[in-house]
């Protein structure tokens, strides 16, 4: 009985998993929240604000996202934030990579506290999304513009 109750993380997990997700949106799902949960502190306002982006992009009309978050959650547990983003870029499509990033961007932001490994992270990520430097600051500027009222 006491299996059932183990509370450490890791059980029954072999050495050897692997994760990689399914398709673009279960992508976008395991980047997201690799970036939110990299400080181990994923706020409400966090998961409110992804879940809003989930449901407001197309891109996810149609699509089982709870059965996505329950892979990617697990997963991240496992592997890591950057494990998390790296088995994840190559299924996002070229053109929807900076809306990806600027949502991303805006998630981490919600809680308006970005801790230093969400910074890191977030520099990881436009490298891993291979997008220009410039381009990733002029969506943090925008992002930053749009909130700055925001307390």
């Amino acid at each position: 009985m006491e299996g059932v109750f183990n509370t450490t993380g890791r059980t029954n997990v072999p050495d050897t998993y692997t994760y990689t997700p399914q398709n673009e949106q279960e992508a976008w799902i395991a980047i997201m929240h690799a970036c939110v949960a990299v400080d181990d502190d994923v706020a409400d306002v966090e998961l409110d604000e992804m879940a809003q982006t989930l449901a407001d992009r197309p891109l996810f009309e149609g699509h089982d996202i709870m059965a996505y978050s329950r892979s990617v959650f697990y997963a991240h547990v496992q592997l890591g934030s950057k494990i998390l983003i790296d088995n994840s870029v190559d299924l996002v499509s070229e053109e929807s990579r900076p809306t990806l990033f600027a949502h991303t961007i805006q998630l981490v932001l919600s809680d308006c506290v970005v801790t230093e490994k969400e910074e890191e992270l977030i520099q990881y990520l436009y490298s891993a999304l291979d997008m220009d430097e410039n381009q990733a600051q002029e969506i943090v500027r925008d992002v930053l513009l749009l909130n700055k009222d925001k307390k």
